[in-house]
């Protein structure tokens, strides 16, 4: 499992990439949706929900990112035609997310999001998590704007490239935040048990049990 110590930095730089992209749109009449927002309050300064982030999830509903803040969050980033490292990623999350209690299981948020902008309609998304066997109601599985996707994969330190043949070269990362978006592990093992990492998610469900809860948009079909 990675050390975190680039985390405020990278967050920033995501959040200077996103601000920029924002006055660049200004700048030749273009509209971001979210330009116009305030940060919310209470969100610390090293939080993913410090980002504008728009995502439409495979079901077809359009969310913000922040609107997943309340619980702990495994988070990745995928593409659904990807053939090498993304299905060994998925299966992986799916085998840290195993070894927690069904109880456990219930007090976390799952998101992978699509590097694919373009071709991850929610219909490819739907067909993906047909694919890899993925019911949870809790599990999103989401695409987001071009530059969307650059301002979260910054902050999750997560790198990537797409190639002409519109495949991706990618890091593959797979990190786990506090209630409050704050990343707090990180792990890029693909193939065998991270047990340092399902320790800190432990570790982040048995503090927000212990927290009162926060409200949080009705999303997933539960209650948070």
């Amino acid at each position: 499992m990675t050390s975190l110590p680039l985390m405020a930095v990278m967050l920033a730089a995501a959040c200077a990439l996103t601000a920029g992209l924002a006055a660049a749109a200004e700048e030749t009449g273009a509209h971001h949706q979210h330009q116009d927002l305030p940060a919310a309050a209470g969100i610390p300064g090293d939080s993913l929900y410090q980002l504008p982030v728009a995502l439409q999830t495979a079901e077809g509903k359009t969310i913000k990112i922040a609107d997943l803040r309340g619980q702990p969050l495994v988070v990745t980033m995928f593409y659904s035609h990807c053939t090498s490292v993304c299905p060994l990623l998925t299966a992986q999350v799916q085998r840290l997310v195993s070894q927690l209690s069904p109880a456990e299981q219930q007090r976390i948020q799952i998101l992978m999001v699509s590097f694919d902008a373009v071709r991850d309609t929610p219909e490819a998304l739907s067909g993906f998590k047909a694919e890899h066997h993925i019911r949870e109601a809790n599990w999103i599985v989401a695409r987001a704007s071009a530059n969307d996707v650059r301002a979260l994969a910054a902050a999750l330190g997560i790198r990537y490239r797409e190639l002409a043949d519109h495949t991706f070269n990618h890091s593959a990362i797979i990190s786990v935040t506090d209630r409050d978006g704050t990343v707090r592990a990180r792990t890029s093992e693909l193939t065998g048990p991270d047990d340092t990492f399902v320790t800190a998610l432990r570790a982040r469900i048995a503090v927000t049990s212990q927290q009162p809860e926060i409200e949080q948009t009705k999303i997933l079909g539960r209650p948070p």
